[in-house]
């Protein structure tokens, strides 16, 4: 797509909002309901989340988990008591928007007679003043408004707008969208600068581009003053009824200010893309300027090749810039999603195609991968490597994911398409749409409305296994259209196709078509990332066009966390059909074309042949290692400056393409990551990784960060070892232990000692020290000792007679612990 800047210059220099004109954004998207999927990617899932995910979605809601209850319950329909989390309300919202997506495309009786039970339950559990909130109406009502940081009144009151919006423009129903303004018109009520109102913001976002939504539906305009005015006050101490929230909302400086991403991944994301709508709306240069820096900063220093964010369990949020482990990645499915709407919203706001690429990048991999091939699986989080033991699950105490994958896959056609004013266009000053965009290659149909024209689009592809995509409109004049009026539509590579057409008589015979073919062969990539990500130093990912790929260990003899590509892997690539194994399969999923998958193979640099899949498709059929990044031969990122590293604006490089010409030899280049081992590792699953220099336990009994245990192994003699690709120069060790006296029985070792080994199969040895083997509690402890080459590197412990023990986090520093 070509950036068309001028316009949005012009207008994001005024201050004030001028209402009764369009939205000033570059692009305008094509709604969902007119757009058709009909490919066999997409439209399979589509498929798969009405007929698989819906009805497991309202098992869990209506018959395991209580949140349709708890409605019932508060509007006097049964008696009981509230079950499940505070903030369960919003899973009930996100699943009814869900639900208007899937009535949209696919009439179905017996669906919309579930929503509109649904409904009557939610608008029979509404107070008369408008507030509504299961929670708090069964449990504390006296508490209601008394802890917007921690509660998530707004954040659920956010859903339920969403949710109303999407019924009322998929059905023209106004009883959910009277529900929510009534819920709306409470909050704008008691939340402003008013005299008599209260200043604050919600803990967890969402509002703010729910608001939005809630404007544009019905041209309330205290809607979008409400959603400016959330936005305005957040970091801003002045006047808050209770002081801020700090990072972790990022509620710790006003926005406009703010330069680096911080905090929990889903609820920034929920912010900013209800931020970028604000700046669009109020022409707000400073903030869209904010918004492109914090992009910037996200994905160039923090964001995974899979379009994954948020790289701490502990914040479920983000990490110092670079930080990206991969074991313990945390990825949430939902922050994927949340990032899909500001890249969206950020695509329409500018024009620029690094937004859509990064939409279309984070679909096709770290949301994606959060849903299961089976419509009834889901992760939570999305790691890029795993010891075999991650798995999905069919639902979580927590269910924001299951339900947040369910509405966005429904909505998925609302993102294909959008369309602008061209150049010429602007420059004669006239209004309307004269250009269609496209945003996605998927094989589709589209009803698109222009100032001139009604453009049936018709567009057919087997992206993203096949790059050819060839497309086809068919225009229709509309009336008082202008003579000799054009239209244009714009692919993602720039490319564009445009004709004049001069017959407009309107008669239904005269149409005319015009036609594009693009032809892109989606060649197999080596991507390489910046080496300060440390976990990626010395390593490659495949990737094909959108996908990312991974190597899973049923698929592979080499142990997938010990491969090491070829310089020539010869990659090929092979379509599979039936990928899904019958015991994760269902009766749908059998007959999906889904099922089929595009494998790659190659070579390792034993000549050996491995398989990758895509990095969406792991963990569906045999539990096992995985992943993503794997050791290149002949790869040492010392070979390249800090300047290839850099664009020419000074923005850093987060990934690109290996060049194989630097590939020198076969050699293993001695900084890339270790792998942790443990002699006994069941709790510490895939979620350890002791070596963030971001994060300092609080205590010895901090459980608020990843540990690694031995529990439940008692006075034991124990190990965890780091084991490298080749001998690492080591000359100091540093450890904090895990101890949660007084609340479990890990204890700090009885003893311990560092033992290495120096190359394969060769005998184990101390390291000389004169430090002490220190095991002392709320400390880090160090141990200097003379320099070694070691192919691994141990604690070698033993357990206090009668308690078991772990770590909170285990350094190591001389050449390995850094990236350089």
């Amino acid at each position: 797509m070509k950036k068309s800047a001028i316009i949005l210059a012009v207008l994001l220099c005024f201050p004030i909002l001028l209402f009764g004109q369009e939205m000033q954004r570059e692009y305008n998207a094509v709604p969902f309901t007119d757009v058709q999927f009909t490919d066999s990617f997409w439209a399979p899932r589509i498929m798969i989340n009405r007929v698989v995910s819906v009805p497991h979605n309202i098992d869990w809601c209506e018959n395991q988990t209580g949140r349709i209850d708890n409605f019932k319950i508060a509007s006097g329909k049964m008696t009981g008591k509230f079950r499940g989390k505070f903030y369960d309300d919003s899973d009930v919202y996100k699943i009814l928007e869900g639900f208007a997506y899937t009535l949209s495309a696919h009439p179905d009786h017996k669906l919309k007679e579930t929503a509109a039970r649904w409904i009557d339950h939610i608008a029979g559990a509404q107070d008369p003043d408008g507030y509504l909130m299961c929670y708090f109406k069964l449990t504390v009502p006296d508490k209601k408004w008394t802890n917007l940081g921690r509660m998530h009144e707004l954040y659920c009151a956010g859903h339920m707008a969403e949710a109303a919006v999407a019924w009322k423009q998929a059905t023209g129903d106004d009883r959910f969208l009277n529900v929510s303004k009534k819920q709306m018109d409470l909050i704008c009520k008691r939340y402003g600068k008013k005299p008599g109102q209260l200043i604050n913001v919600p803990g967890h976002e969402e509002i703010e581009l729910a608001l939005v939504k809630l404007y544009q539906i019905t041209g309330d305009k205290k809607y979008l003053e409400q959603a400016k005015f959330f936005i305005d006050a957040r970091g801003n101490a002045e006047g808050r009824e209770k002081g801020l929230f700090g990072e972790q909302c990022q509620d710790h400086k006003p926005i406009r200010e703010q330069t680096e991403i911080v905090g929990h991944a889903v609820r920034a994301m929920y912010l900013y893309a209800g931020a970028t709508d604000i700046a669009g709306y109020y022409r707000d240069q400073d903030l869209m300027d904010a918004m492109k820096r914090l992009w910037n900063n996200v994905t160039r220093q923090k964001m995974y090749i899979t379009g994954g964010i948020g790289s701490h369990a502990k914040n479920e949020g983000f990490g110092a810039p670079f930080f990206l482990p991969n074991h313990s990645a945390y990825c949430e499915t939902c922050a994927a999603i949340g990032m899909i709407l500001w890249a969206h919203r950020m695509n329409l706001a500018t024009g620029q195609k690094e937004y859509s690429d990064t939409m279309n990048q984070v679909m096709y991999n770290g949301m994606l991968s959060g849903y299961g091939m089976n419509g009834d699986s889901y992760f939570y989080v999305n790691p890029l490597a795993s010891k075999g033991k991650h798995h999905r699950k069919p639902f979580f105490n927590t269910a924001c994911c299951p339900s947040n994958v369910l509405r966005v896959i429904a909505s998925l056609p609302g993102y294909a398409y959008a369309t602008t004013q061209s150049p010429e266009r602007k420059k004669l000053g006239l209004k309307g749409d004269d250009t269609i965009v496209v945003n996605m290659f998927v094989d589709s149909t589209a009803k698109i409305k222009l100032a001139d024209w009604t453009v049936d689009l018709v567009q057919k592809t087997n992206y993203p296994f096949d790059g050819k995509v060839h497309l086809t409109a068919i225009p229709h004049p509309n009336k008082n259209a202008a003579k000799g009026a054009r239209f244009k539509i714009m692919v993602p590579d720039g490319r564009s196709l445009s004709s004049t057409w001069s017959d407009l008589s309107g008669n239904p015979k005269v149409q005319q078509k015009c036609e594009l073919v693009l032809n892109d062969p989606l060649p197999v990539k080596r991507m390489i990332a910046n080496p300060q990500v440390q976990d990626d130093y010395g390593h490659v990912a495949i990737q094909r066009g959108p996908l990312v790929y991974c190597f899973e260990q049923c698929d592979n003899e080499v142990p997938v966390d010990r491969i090491v590509l070829a310089k020539d892997p010869e990659f090929k690539v092979e379509m599979r059909a039936n990928f899904i194994s019958t015991d994760q399969d269902n009766a749908a999923s059998k007959k999906s074309p889904m099922r089929t998958v595009a494998v790659i193979t190659c070579k390792d640099v034993q000549g050996r042949t491995l398989t990758a899949v895509p990095y969406y498709a792991w963990d569906n059929r045999a539990p096992g290692k995985m992943s993503v990044w794997v050791c290149q031969a002949g790869y040492d990122p010392k070979s390249e400056s800090d300047s290839k590293w850099t664009e020419s604006d000074g923005r850093p490089i987060l990934y690109k393409e290996l060049d194989p010409k630097i590939l020198k030899g076969n050699a293993v280049c001695a900084g890339t990551s270790k792998q942790f081992q443990a002699s006994f590792d069941e709790d510490s699953g895939s979620s350890f990784d002791g070596s963030d220099p971001a994060v300092m336990p609080e205590g010895s009994g901090d459980k608020r960060i990843p540990r690694a245990t031995f529990w439940d192994h008692k006075g034991t003699h124990e190990w965890f070892q780091y084991e490298f690709y080749q001998p690492a120069k080591i000359s100091e060790s540093t450890v904090y232990w895990f101890d949660d006296t007084g609340k479990g029985n890990c204890r700090v070792p009885q003893s311990w000692k560092i033992i290495y080994q120096e190359k394969e199969g060769s005998p184990w040895k101390e390291v000389q020290t004169k430090d002490r083997y220190s095991v002392e509690r709320n400390k880090e402890i160090r141990v200097r000792f003379d320099p070694i080459e070691a192919i691994r590197i141990r604690l070698d412990i033993q357990l206090q007679p009668k308690y078991s023990g772990g770590i909170l986090k285990w350094n190591l520093d001389s050449g390995v612990s850094s990236a350089k």
